[in-house]
């Protein structure tokens, strides 16, 4: 049973959300000097020591807790929580960032002499992909001894959304063809999302399976910005422009909805919870914490639009990345006392 059943965590500002699992969540924590690596939970909440700028973005279940990723200054996180959410113990190493977990696999970029490349991480090992143009992983999911992930690679509109499978040590993939930026942003069951640029305007972009291996997609269109970031089960989570202003999106069984703003976004989804964050408060950021099941939020009205992908394939051979990791510890930190939570 989630923690803070309400629209808003209301507790502490400054805090953003970017991945979470019944009611533990992870992200980032304002405070003098920076940002800090956040993890809240049952057992309260826990930032990262140091000085440096610190985050966590992904978030997957292991037996007894869960394994959370993300990056310190400009090195590799990762943090093993208990049930509770306590952090047991945390590392940090390398260069690059981890966007993303399943609890085995992580994944994110790895920044090198030449740029950033594609990371895929296990324990024990790291592998780096050296994708055609400066790029990384996103997303990430694991079928049949393949690991399938998707992000972005450097291209000649900009960027370019990309999909590959990694087996051992060898990637077959491709990359998008479109004339605009494009990312893929999540990689699950039911396929992947993230945004194409279209007539000046970010649409949302959506691939279920079928389509990332046939060339076909879905855009969600209509006037303004709007970013897929995550899709499960019945629903699709990410952010839309309106009236000027970015608002939470998710889409479900009630169709396309908004709210959370100004300046909010959803970062993931845990149906019926979804994640992320708000600047309505001081303009100083206030984790989002939203039950999609729920009566909350606005409708938004779509236009649904089939168009073919073009793919640019090429194959490339992962190569080893050694890694070395030190320590770093996490403190418990008081949570403000609860103030009501504000109307959708």
């Amino acid at each position: 049973m989630p923690v803070l059943p309400c629209l808003l965590l209301s507790t502490l500002l400054g805090s953003a959300l970017f991945a979470g699992l019944g009611g533990v969540a992870v992200g980032r924590l304002l405070v003098e000097g920076g940002h800090r690596a956040l993890v809240l939970g049952p057992a309260g909440a826990h930032v990262l020591e140091g000085a440096a700028d610190s985050a966590l973005y992904g978030l997957a279940r292991r037996p007894g807790g869960y394994l959370a990723v993300g990056h310190l200054g400009k090195g590799l996180l990762r943090v093993e929580l208990d049930a509770q959410g306590r952090p047991l113990a945390a590392w940090a190493g390398g260069q690059g960032i981890l966007w993303g977990t399943d609890g085995r696999f992580a994944w994110g970029g790895h920044l090198g002499p030449e740029g950033w490349e594609a990371l895929a991480w296990e324990e024990g090992q790291a592998l780096r992909l050296p994708l055609p143009g400066e790029g990384y992983a996103y997303g990430g999911f694991y079928r049949a001894g393949v690991l399938f992930l998707v992000g972005r690679v450097a291209g000649p509109g900009g960027f370019d959304a990309f999909f590959l499978g990694l087996r051992g040590r060898f990637a077959r993939g491709y990359q998008s063809g479109w004339p605009g930026n494009d990312y893929l942003r999540f990689l699950g069951e039911a396929g992947a999302v993230g945004r194409l640029e279209v007539e000046g305007d970010s649409e949302g972009l959506l691939l279920d399976w079928t389509g990332l291996l046939q060339g076909r997609a879905l855009l969600l269109r209509r006037p303004g910005f709007d970013y897929l970031r995550s899709w499960k089960g019945p629903f699709l989570a990410g952010e839309a422009e309106v009236a000027g202003v970015l608002q939470g999106l998710w889409l479900g069984p009630q169709g396309a909805r908004y709210g959370g703003g100004p300046w909010a976004s959803l970062r993931a989804l845990d149906p019926p919870w979804a994640y992320g964050y708000s600047y309505r408060t001081l303009f100083q950021g206030e984790g989002l914490f939203l039950n999609l099941e729920a009566k909350a939020g606005k409708p938004l009205a779509y236009r649904l639009e089939a168009l073919p992908l073009p793919k640019r394939p090429w194959t490339l051979r992962a190569l080893p990345l050694p890694l070395s990791w030190r320590p770093v510890a996490f403190r418990e930190i008081p949570l403000p006392e609860r103030r009501p939570c504000p109307s959708p």
